[in-house]
């Protein structure tokens, strides 16, 4: 059952580096697009280290563009999480992506002909519910009051699609290639399609001045190379380790650590994260996460 250590383990530090990811975008980084940039590259580090540990041999190519393919969905997936996430709180943007489940659970109804039970189908509902009162409930933000709030959760939620594609694909092809080489590949996909926003206009100097810069830059290779790393590598290990639909169920418990750290990280003379804590909004963001979170178990299981 060392999966479930596993799946945990994933879910806290990918909720850990999405705190920290927030913190970088808001603080650090001059614009979204060159977190983006930046992220990309690390990603394509990433790749270049895990060479040695992987193999170019036993699958085929139509494997291999999967691999690939997955990973370019994944780069769109952070790319519209993190630019919604300069203006969000990350508690907020969190439980709407991980209705990826629901997405990978209808992929699989459509194109293997696997079974949505009622529970599941009542699990989809509560999923939905939750990301849409999570993303749109109420704020003491006088910014995202006045802001139309819902080009946000869409974004959010073509985001989550993404993902999900990403996840479907990785089940599709988890037994034909081992951990580190479907994690080269997914990398290199993520990093491609992250550095593609490079053409952009005015993006050059703002990242050459943040490549220059070592704070933002230390904490950003910290975060997004070891971190990243180290929680990828649990979560394709739980997946290859246990039933991927429980893996993925122990894993929807993300939106509660990142939860638990926006109210921690909002709290004391730092207030790195400065979330709102008013009772209210608490209360609704916590009824969100328990509908998000106790749907995508029930799709999950």
């Amino acid at each position: 059952m060392h999966w479930i250590v596993l799946s945990l383990g994933s879910a806290f530090g990918f909720a850990i580096v999405s705190a920290l990811d927030k913190i970088l975008i808001q603080r650090y980084m001059p614009t979204p697009l060159v977190f983006i940039v930046i992220v990309g590259l690390c990603q394509l580090g990433l790749a270049a280290v895990t060479v040695p540990f992987s193999t170019f041999s036993g699958y085929g190519v139509d494997t291999l563009l999967i691999a690939i393919g997955g990973g370019l969905l994944s780069g769109i997936y952070l790319a519209m999480m993190f630019w919604v996430m300069r203006t969000q709180d990350v508690s907020r943007v969190v439980p709407v992506t991980t209705t990826h489940t629901i997405f990978v659970a209808i992929l699989a109804m459509v194109f293997l002909s696997e079974f949505i039970s009622l529970i599941a189908w009542i699990g989809i509902f509560a999923t939905v519910v939750g990301a849409a009162l999570m993303s749109l409930g109420p704020t003491m933000r006088e910014s995202e009051r006045e802001q139309n709030r819902i080009i946000p959760f869409m974004l959010l939620l073509v985001a989550s699609l993404a993902f999900g594609i990403n996840q479907f694909l990785t089940k599709l092809i988890s037994v034909d290639m081992d951990v580190w080489t479907l994690f080269m590949w997914r990398a290199l996909g993520m990093g491609i399609s992250c550095t593609a926003f490079i053409v952009t206009p005015r993006i050059i100097p703002d990242l050459i001045n943040t490549l220059r810069s070592p704070i933002p830059m230390g904490l950003t290779i910290l975060v997004e190379g070891f971190l990243v790393l180290g929680t990828v590598y649990l979560t394709l290990e739980a997946i290859y380790a246990g039933p991927v639909s429980l893996v993925t169920a122990v894993m929807a418990t993300r939106p509660m650590f990142v939860f638990m750290l926006g109210i921690v990280l909002s709290l004391g003379i730092s207030r790195v994260l400065d979330e709102p804590l008013g009772g209210k909004i608490l209360a609704v963001k916590l009824a969100a996460i328990v509908l998000t979170v106790g749907g995508v178990i029930a799709v999950s299981v």
